[in-house]
């Protein structure tokens, strides 16, 4: 599986990174998303209490309190029967995120060591690029460098092709890609942990049509798609429906479980 490249200058999907080189750039990439957000909590909290410095362990406190209440769990469990099947007929455990009203199109991960009872989790960390490319069953191939955005912030990709750093504004829901170069496909990024407890960036989302400069606005919803696949990797690109597949609503609810048994989904 190819994996993502650093946040300001590699492509995410590298196509010639070695393993090791894949995992330190994943590092960075979460290292440094990771340290945006503590800056976003502290500054937040500044501004809320009024205080010119806050004590290490309060705000610790805080930042640990702020991704309990926006991290979201999808337990996956799988029958013995349906599990041994799968395995031997070499499926895999995918997972696909929304993105506004668009249909599915990016498998966000996909997993061949799963196992009866799987745990998968994300919270609202993402990051935005652009791709000159949609092709369906082809790996996501970022052609800009990549930011760190939040919700209620925008970036902009000038005319040389560069994405800026995010910066307030747009709707809170939402991001903004402001477009002031030419066509071009926007995507999406977000952090989500592994049945493999690992934590890693990668795409949900790469807009199918291109965009003409001017402001797009970019909304993830917390809605995602489960199913079981073969011969499909990790960024993977489509645009048909997924067979036998569940969709899960995280909208109101922080954790959900569904069962896989006898080749049917079941809410647990």
């Amino acid at each position: 599986m190819d994996r993502p490249g650093s946040l300001s200058a590699a492509p995410l999907i590298a196509q010639h990174t070695t393993k090791e080189e894949g995992t330190m750039s994943k590092s960075i990439a979460v290292s440094q998303q990771s340290q945006q957000l503590h800056n976003d909590v502290q500054e937040a909290v500044k501004s809320i209490m009024g205080a010119t410095q806050l004590k290490t362990s309060d705000y610790n406190r805080v930042l640990r309190s702020a991704l309990a209440a926006t991290q979201k769990v999808v337990t996956i469990e799988i029958a013995a029967g349906d599990l041994t099947l799968l395995k031997k007929s070499g499926y895999k455990l995918c997972f696909a995120k929304k993105v506004g009203t668009a249909d599915y199109n990016v498998v966000w991960q996909s997993y061949d060591a799963y196992l009866s009872n799987n745990e998968f989790s994300w919270t609202p960390q993402y990051q935005l690029f652009a791709s000159n490319v949609f092709k369906e069953n082809v790996q996501v191939k970022v052609s800009t460098n990549i930011v760190n955005i939040g919700l209620g912030q925008t970036s902009t990709l000038d005319e040389h092709g560069l994405l800026s750093p995010a910066v307030t504004g747009g709707p809170d829901i939402s991001m903004t890609f402001v477009n002031n170069y030419a066509p071009i496909h926007p995507g999406i990024n977000q952090l989500s942990t592994g049945i493999d407890g690992k934590q890693v960036s990668t795409p949900i989302y790469v807009a199918v049509d291109q965009v003409v400069t001017g402001n797009t606005v970019l909304t993830p919803v917390e809605t995602i798609l489960v199913w079981f696949e073969q011969n499909v990797q990790t960024s993977t690109m489509f645009s048909t429906s997924r067979s036998k597949a569940i969709e899960i609503d995280l909208t109101f609810d922080n954790t959900a479980g569904r069962l896989y048994e006898g080749g049917q989904w079941k809410t647990v």
